[in-house]
């Protein structure tokens, strides 16, 4: 048989002895007649400003002070504006800390949107980030993604096993200050790098036809049903 393992942490779980019989699965999909491609166009410049966009419910583990941070270390040198989409517990404390940065004139919060706004922002935005330090599965990525949006992500859970340089940045889980310096760096190269950044998109987009699509998820489910269902097979002593 091959049964499946949906994370690193399941996989790692399984006893040595067995984890040759394991299928690689991640388990998230995504619609992509709801989340389609955007265009990008125009590009950031000194007239655009770099169009960041998080989705998530607003607690202290997605991570949005590190994004906030961030952002006011490249205020004066990048032309940009965050959108945030999204409620919860931290909202106030969001809030405090877009006021004690001074960021008010930066940052917009939508609140909870119907699912086809969310998919409009995600196809009007430069940049999709989530510097979320405790996340199982990510699959707002996989919807950003599948909207052509270059993504950004903390190397640690599932977004790990879905971003990495064709689509977008991983950013190093070793602490705050690595966290928000490689997240600066990487606002000041999607601003001054748009092609290089618009290219991760792309090829966000062909991935997310390939592997995340339900079309795509049915047939490796489908497969791996199918070799669970067929003869066992023998192990040479």
């Amino acid at each position: 048989t091959s049964p499946s393992a949906t994370s690193e942490e399941s996989f790692e779980a399984v006893p040595l002895a067995a984890r040759s019989k394991i299928r690689r699965m991640i388990e998230n999909g995504v619609d992509l007649s709801v989340f389609h491609n955007g265009s990008w166009d125009p590009a950031p410049s000194d007239a655009v400003p770099l169009r960041v966009l998080f989705v998530g419910r607003l607690i202290p583990a997605k991570g949005i002070p590190f994004l906030l941070e961030a952002v006011s270390r490249v205020r004066n040198e990048v032309n940009l504006h965050v959108t945030i989409v999204g409620d919860g517990p931290s909202r106030s404390d969001t809030e405090a800390q877009i006021a004690s940065l001074d960021l008010s004139s930066l940052v917009t919060m939508t609140g909870n949107l119907p699912l086809p706004e969310v998919s409009a922002h995600m196809r009007s935005a430069h940049l999709f980030c989530l510097p979320s330090v405790r996340e199982s599965g990510g699959a707002v990525l996989i919807e950003a993604m599948a909207c052509g949006v270059p993504v950004v992500a903390v190397n640690y859970g599932g977004p790990a096993e879905v971003v990495d340089d064709e689509v977008g940045r991983l950013l190093p889980a070793d602490g705050t200050e690595a966290l928000v310096g490689v997240l600066t760096q990487t606002l000041r190269d999607a601003a001054r790098n748009p092609e290089e950044w618009r290219a991760r998109g792309q090829v966000g987009r062909l991935r997310a036809e390939q592997r995340y699509g339900w079309d795509a998820k049915i047939g490796e489910a489908l497969e791996i049903y199918r070799r669970m269902s067929g003869p066992k097979e023998e192990t040479v002593a």
